[in-house]
């Protein structure tokens, strides 16, 4: 049984509408809280209130164009390709590596640029690596479990370690987490993914408490007063953007923090700003969109006609979510502070592609909830 045939087998319906408003309305906001965020940053660094507003609407344009495009592949066809996304990845992170090709900012070398924009490929990599994991675990044939489980490993490590080389360690966390989950629920035995946590203690002590600014964000979480006009001083003004939201937040563009408080307004930290000028009402809004579209990507696992439509709509709805919840996490305390900028709403172009992309594949997922055959089982060529 070739590839098309697989896919003739499934019958073709219309993608998930409340997944696709729920996408759109988050990037919406995006727009709307980039430009709140942004503008008076934007007035006195380049003139121009509008800088980071019309950056971001070229870039929702480009990826609400990616969602539509990718809405209409048909999400078998990736299988295939995990080889090239492979080396596309690697190739991607050691050109932002090499001195004078890739960009730096603020210490961290994690852009590239092409035709005058830059790019963050450690994004796509992210959902390039969750697509091959997927194609990976959802196999039929796969018989020994601890063999199989040894290459996926070889690779995770390798693309990990090349993100923590820009640095870039809340990418390489997030990526981590996004492949012990899909594991898991690929139905692999806990005692393995287990073991792999026992075995990783020791590495991340090193990682955190052997980098000096790594160690500082640790100790700033778990008590920032201590330093409160150091280290700590951030995480505090991102609590006083609660405090002052109150319930219903002081209006849209009349937040206080975003200016010369909070760090990175306009991405790390945008949901404290949608807290200051929205309150509590405005956040656990927010929260509730991003629960409900792992709700709807969960259904859309479930209800998906083969294995690895089944775990490609829960990884890549993982994937979104749990970097919503780590950046929601860190802006309240509740986790040390990272780099993660929040799906949709962040500004910024890569990310807001790379999700738009991984919301499009999903969205296609969602369109093949029929087969027409019950019974059919993928052939071992379709694997190869």
């Amino acid at each position: 049984m070739d590839l098309r045939t697989v896919i003739d087998t499934r019958r073709k319906g219309e993608s998930d509408i409340f997944l696709f408003v729920t996408v759109f309305v988050l990037a919406g906001l995006g727009v709307a809280m980039s430009y709140s965020a942004s503008a008076v940053y934007a007035m006195n660094t380049f003139g121009d209130s509008f800088y980071f507003l019309k950056r971001q609407l070229l870039w929702f344009g480009v990826s609400f164009i990616a969602l539509l495009v990718f809405q209409e592949i048909d999400y078998r066809l990736y299988i295939k390709n995990t080889k090239v996304m492979l080396l596309i990845s690697f190739v991607l992170l050691v050109l932002v590596l090499i001195p004078g090709v890739g960009h730096s900012v603020k210490g961290s070398a994690r852009w590239l640029g092409v035709a005058g924009m830059r790019f963050q490929p450690s994004e796509f990599v992210k959902l390039f690596m969750v697509i091959y994991l997927v194609k990976v675990f959802s196999s039929e044939t796969r018989k020994n479990q601890v063999a199989q489980l040894l290459i996926p490993i070889v690779v995770i490590a390798v693309m990990f370690v090349l993100i923590m080389m820009q640095p870039d360690f809340s990418t390489a966390v997030d990526l981590l987490i996004a492949s012990v989950l899909i594991l898991f629920v690929s139905g692999f035995p806990l005692f393995y993914i287990l073991s792999l946590f026992v075995i990783s203690i020791p590495m991340f002590y090193l990682l955190i408490y052997q980098v000096d600014y790594r160690k500082d964000r640790f100790l700033a979480f778990v008590n920032p007063w201590e330093d409160r006009f150091g280290i700590g001083y951030h995480i505090i003004q991102s609590f006083i953007a609660f405090k002052k939201g109150g319930l219903l937040g002081v209006g849209l563009g009349y937040g206080t923090q975003k200016i010369a408080r909070l760090p990175e307004p306009h991405t790390d930290f945008i949901f404290a700003v949608i807290a200051e000028e929205t309150g509590m009402a405005g956040t656990v809004l927010v929260i509730l969109l991003y629960g409900f579209l792992f709700w709807r990507g969960i259904l859309v696992s479930v209800a998906a006609p083969d294995d690895f439509g089944r775990l490609l709509a829960a990884g890549l709805s993982m994937l979104i979510c749990i970097g919503a919840y780590i950046n929601i996490a860190v802006v309240m305390g509740s986790l040390p502070t990272t780099g993660m900028p929040l799906p949709f709403v962040s500004y910024g172009g890569s990310s807001l592609l790379a999700n738009m992309i991984a919301a499009g594949i999903l969205l296609n997922v969602s369109r093949y909830r029929e087969v027409s055959n019950p019974g059919f089982k993928l052939s071992d060529e379709v694997w190869q």
